[in-house]
């Protein structure tokens, strides 16, 4: 009977600022070990390599079988709970929809002028707390936008997406709110199919592959999909980027001089900390696996954070280093289900980044002390208080 290692601490509720020294604390134990969350017994994976081989390995640990228990219900079926045949047509219908040429085009039309468009609101103000004023709101209109969504009916849609991550905590409110989305979804997709537009509802609407179209639902759900996984993710991983460049004066300065350096910055602010730190998942049936007895069934958590940091790929792993070269983190996952938006994700970061340094001079975080960057599953920091010369911006 396997016991956990760390009984008194439970992932899934702790804040774990100290995430990383536990994670290292535990990683002596081996690369599969047992751990709580939820308060049941659970399997976390901590090494690189181990990690990389669950990932890829969709029959033993399929991500449809927690997909279908804690999204389903509010989403529908998304790629996300797809495999084989049915995922390989959805993913590469909705790729087409995030092919460069899409992307470039929204860069220059969504990603640098809404950066600017944040900053304008709070600019003249010398300080501000950049989660509130501009990470919490720059993913989700980045995608209500990239969509095509009227500008006027942002607050709903906001409303909406909310509704959706709450299922585990308000099932009715989500799905309440997952209808009312629906409906709205319906008449625009009409719209879209009949009279196409540069956005990617239209893409949606008229991806072919082999004869083949996305059905309405099949286009709903994916877009149900797209506000949890990529505005809550985008927004926290923009947070705790923001405040590892600001408390390494260094590489804020580097940001600031030499534009060619910010994707090499996001990189490593993915690596060194994933918004989703540790990822739900379950086994999909009996086996011995990495040192482990897995039943089928049994409760898992992806350390992405710990892989992320392993000393046997990573030299030197606890140091924010920009400059590492062949940066191989696992913050997008990897095999069957790494992540479609992950080019629009790091665009955004980048857009992000150099539209601050550039536009808010002495731009420095507000307190001495960096800000706590907080929680097991999904993670970063709940406030970065910052200030600037107001008179030069």
């Amino acid at each position: 009977m396997h016991e956990s290692l760390m009984p008194e601490l439970d992932f899934a509720h702790a804040d774990l600022p100290n995430l990383h020294a536990v994670l290292d604390e535990l990683r002596p134990r081996g690369p599969v070990v047992p751990v709580t969350y939820h308060g049941a017994l659970t399997w976390l994976i901590l090494g690189y390599e181990e990690l990389a081989a669950a990932f890829a390995d969709d029959e033993t640990f399929p991500s449809k079988t927690i997909y279908e228990r804690i999204a389903m219900p509010v989403m529908g079926k998304t790629i996300q709970c797809m495999a084989g045949d049915e995922h390989r047509r959805n993913r590469a219908l909705v790729s087409h929809a995030f092919r460069p040429a899409v992307i470039r085009r929204a860069e220059s039309a969504v990603l640098e002028p809404l950066a600017h468009e944040l900053i304008d609101r709070f600019a003249a103000r010398g300080a501000c707390d950049l989660i509130a004023d501009y990470t919490r709101k720059y993913p989700f209109l980045v995608i209500t936008r990239f969509l095509g969504i009227p500008l006027a009916d942002e607050d709903r849609l906001l409303h909406w997406a909310q509704k959706l991550i709450e299922f585990p905590w308000d099932p009715d409110g989500a799905l309440a709110g997952s209808r009312e989305f629906t409906a709205y979804l319906r008449e625009i997709v009409a719209e879209r199919r009949a009279a196409p537009r540069e956005d990617l509802l239209s893409e949606l609407a008229h991806a072919e592959l082999g004869g083949e179209r996305l059905s309405d639902e099949e286009i709903f759900s994916f877009v149900r999909l797209l506000f949890p996984a990529g505005s809550d993710t985008t927004y926290k991983n923009m947070g705790s980027l923001f405040a590892l460049v600001l408390a390494r004066p260094e590489i804020a300065r580097l940001a600031r001089e030499d534009a060619s350096a910010i994707p090499a910055i996001v990189d490593e602010g993915l690596r060194f900390e994933p918004p989703v730190a540790l990822l739900p998942r379950a086994c999909g049936k009996d086996v011995h696996w990495a040192g482990a007895h897995l039943t089928a069934g049994a409760p898992l958590l992806y350390g992405i954070a710990a892989a992320n940091r392993d000393p046997a790929v990573f030299a030197d792993p606890h140091r924010f280093d920009p400059s590492r070269k062949a940066n191989r983190h696992l913050t997008f996952g990897h095999g069957l289900h790494f992540c479609l938006g992950s080019h629009l994700a790091r665009r955004e970061l980048e857009a992000s980044l150099a539209a601050l340094v550039q536009r808010l001079p002495g731009l420095a975080l507000a307190d001495a002390t960096p800000p706590p960057i907080v929680g097991g599953v999904i993670r970063g920091p709940g406030a970065v208080r910052v200030r600037w010369d107001a008179a030069r911006s």
